[in-house]
């Protein structure tokens, strides 16, 4: 029960790379596009594309122009852009959101400003018989167009910050 001699096999960091993120602080301002492996949390600005391998996460402060492919993304901030991911978009409370989002999931709270529409792609296929009798596979896919009712001052107001 109280064995001394047993010890535990798993490390207490199993891959550093694996665990390691990136900053872009708020007084950063970045114009291009940016390439990672890893994690990245913007808490400036950035003005171009981002491609990451890793969790995306726009700060309170940080706001994105341009669009954000990656695993997944948490915006507390602004993006003005597409967001196309392969597993989850999360809109928090504090955000504002302009553009398309493609993921596998999404959550959005309550108070989240969010303009535009939502795709949601399962990487389940489906098969679809043609006109001509050939069978295909294809992505199952279900479209959400969502309008933000009520905040249209909101959108104002944060045009002009």
């Amino acid at each position: 029960m109280f064995n001394k001699s047993r010890s535990d096999k798993s490390p207490a960091i199993s891959n550093p790379v694996s665990q390691s993120f990136s900053v872009l602080s708020i007084s950063a301002t970045v114009k291009g596009e940016i390439n990672i492996e890893d994690d990245l949390r913007i808490d400036g600005n950035i003005d171009g594309d981002i491609y990451s391998k890793g969790k995306v996460v726009i700060g309170s402060e940080g706001c994105v122009k341009g669009k954000i492919t990656g695993k997944s993304v948490e915006v507390i901030g602004k993006i003005l852009g597409d967001v196309t991911v392969s597993d989850i978009v999360i809109l928090r409370a504090s955000c504002y959101y302009e553009g398309q989002i493609t993921a596998h999931n999404i959550e959005i709270e309550a108070g989240a400003c969010f303009f535009g529409n939502c795709r949601m792609e399962n990487e389940e296929k489906e098969e679809i018989a043609g006109d001509n009798g050939k069978v295909t596979s294809a992505k199952k896919e279900t479209v959400l167009s969502l309008q933000a009712a009520g905040i249209k001052g909101k959108k104002e107001e944060l045009e002009k910050a």
